[in-house]
């Protein structure tokens, strides 16, 4: 079983998620936005990004995206940047940073599951409207 495909639509899309997630994270102010919307928008870029190149069934990949997620977060709060060393000036050490986060936050994961329901949306069956005649 091939489990590479190519979408480019869903490339699309996780470009103009990263693009929204960089505008929020450079200019957005402190609020819920920037605290919450990030985070929900976060595993809907991830499960994007899976769309994009694995062929494998929506749930599982939402799933995957959610669990992928919510082990970054459990990594923060055991000291992942610390670990790793990125405490240097370096642009790509700053980077880093911000993509993995530096603190535990509990509400992330409540984010987390928002994004994991927007990512099941995405695939509910679509409506067709029939003529009733």
């Amino acid at each position: 079983m091939n489990t590479f495909t190519f979408r480019p639509h869903w490339l699309l899309a996780a470009l103009a998620l990263l693009a929204i997630e960089v505008a929020i994270a450079c200019y957005a102010p402190p609020g819920a936005l920037r605290g919450f919307g990030g985070d929900v928008l976060v595993v809907v870029l991830v499960y994007a990004l899976l769309r994009t190149c694995v062929a494998q069934p929506a749930p599982r990949l939402a799933l995957s995206a959610l669990l992928f997620a919510c082990a970054i977060e459990c990594l923060q709060g055991l000291g992942m940047v610390d670990v790793l060393g990125l405490h240097g000036q370096t642009a790509l050490h700053r980077v880093l940073r911000i993509a993995l986060g530096a603190t535990f936050d509990l509400w992330d994961l409540v984010a987390y599951g928002c994004g994991w329901l927007v990512c099941r949306a995405l695939d509910l069956p679509r409506l067709t409207l029939r003529p009733t005649c």
